[in-house]
């Protein structure tokens, strides 16, 4: 009896030690350190057909592009009357337009081949004719995306996050069969990426890029049936035309995925969203946060596409539907981290223990950089932006890498291209 009750007490002492044992290699693949790239706007500018052939395509396609800011009548008489198309008298292709801006004397030149925007910049023929500011570069939107895929391809970044407009919109195609804004996405990042590894599949994600749903990803196409057929695993995170949000967890962090809306050029940064709604995404959110809280994770990053906090642009979410005072309310109890884009250009807060980084540098045209939008009013007691710390924003078009380690400060480093300067190439610490 004594030898049984000895080899009984030894059994269950071994097992209790592989049960700890087992739990410990648990939270050492649950809980353990990563990193992951972040971007946002990283969309070109309007694909137009280059044919001269087919001008009165082109035409069309401008209105509906001026049609999101005006009726559909007066976009076509601007159209007919104020846009110029420069075409090659010898090839019959389309080199360049001259169009009409934001204020009555602005008009911005664009340069083109093969029907995409290469170049763009701002003229304002009053206050500075013959001064051309550039705000679009399709050349630093690739290095972008280039320095995201190869951050995965390395094994630096085990995936990608991106705060929304993927794309310009789906009136000329909506898939990534037939959209040549969705091709590209396609060709230049999606197929570039490595098949997600056994880790990545425990953790239920089938791929390497996760997107919020911006604005132009809705614009003509109201299923979004590009999202869903260019990055077909979010189907499987539970994203359809009627619901546009999103979580998962990876290696003991949370990350969670908003939809903020389509574009109302009255209140251009207003939380217009309907699938789900402002107040059924709040209440969600409450919910991911509580469950993440009540299961000890410590660490949430949160990507949506209009802007908690901007001093620039079309400026911040408006206070009525600003979720910041939910998202603080959380910050004791873990590391709150907020990405955003909408308003083209780089800014970095912290504000009540929450981290919110604007990533709007992906590649889109950095309208806040122009004259006029570099700094909106904004109270007194505002939060400091800490990337351009009061100076006026510049074209700066970059990706963050984030490190993840359990028990330690997240490491955010930003990866810039500034083409203006005698350094274009460089990369600073964050929040440092």
């Amino acid at each position: 009896m004594k030898t049984m009750g000895k080899r009984n007490y030894l059994a269950s002492a071994l097992a209790v030690l592989i049960l700890v044992g087992c739990r410990t290699v648990e939270a050492q693949t649950t809980d353990a350190a990563f990193s992951f790239a972040a971007y946002g706007d990283a969309r070109t500018m309007i694909y137009i057909p280059y044919d001269q052939d087919h001008e009165a395509e082109a035409r069309h396609l401008l209105a509906g592009m001026f049609n999101l800011v005006m009726p559909q009548k007066a976009a076509e008489d601007m159209v007919a009357k104020s846009i110029q198309l420069r075409y090659d008298p010898v090839t019959h292709e389309l080199l360049g337009l001259t169009e009409p801006y934001m204020s009555s004397s602005e008009v911005a030149h664009l340069r083109i081949d093969k029907g995409w925007v290469t170049e763009a910049a701002v003229e304002d023929t009053k206050l500075a004719p013959g001064v051309w500011i550039p705000f679009y570069r399709s050349i630093a939107l690739d290095w972008v995306a280039s320095g995201v895929v190869k951050s995965i391809q390395s094994g630096r970044a085990d995936f990608a996050v991106n705060a929304g407009d993927i794309v310009w919109w789906g009136l000329q195609g909506k898939t990534v069969f037939d959209s040549p804004y969705w091709k590209k996405v396609d060709k230049d990042v999606l197929s570039q990426l490595p098949a997600p590894d056994a880790t990545m599949r425990a953790a239920g994600l089938e791929g390497r890029w996760f997107p919020a749903v911006g604005n132009h990803e809705m614009w003509g196409d109201p299923k979004i049936d590009g999202v869903l057929t260019a990055i077909p695993y979010l189907k499987k995170l539970g994203v359809s035309a009627n619901n546009l949000t999103y979580k998962f967890d990876y290696k003991g962090t949370r990350f969670m995925f908003l939809w903020t809306g389509e574009y109302d050029y009255r209140q251009p940064t207003s939380w217009t969203a309907k699938a789900p709604s402002y107040e059924e995404q709040i209440k969600e959110l409450k919910q991911w946060l509580d469950e993440a809280k009540a299961t000890g994770i410590k660490k949430v990053f949160l990507t949506f596409h209009n802007p908690v906090f901007a001093r620039s642009g079309m400026g911040a979410i408006p206070e009525a539907q600003n979720p910041h005072k939910l998202l603080a309310s959380y910050a004791k109890d873990m590391d709150v981290v907020v990405f955003n884009g909408h308003v083209h250009t780089t800014e970095i807060y912290q504000v009540d223990g929450v981290k919110y980084l604007l990533l709007g540098g992906g590649g889109a045209e950095q309208d806040p950089i122009l004259p006029g939008r570099t700094h909106v009013k904004v109270p007194a007691d505002y939060p400091p932006d800490l990337y351009w710390r009061g100076e006026d924003p510049k074209e700066d078009y970059n990706y963050v890498l984030v490190d993840v380690k359990p028990g330690q400060e997240t490491r955010f480093t930003l990866y810039r291209c500034r083409p203006w300067s005698s350094e274009p190439f460089q990369y600073v610490e964050l929040f440092k």
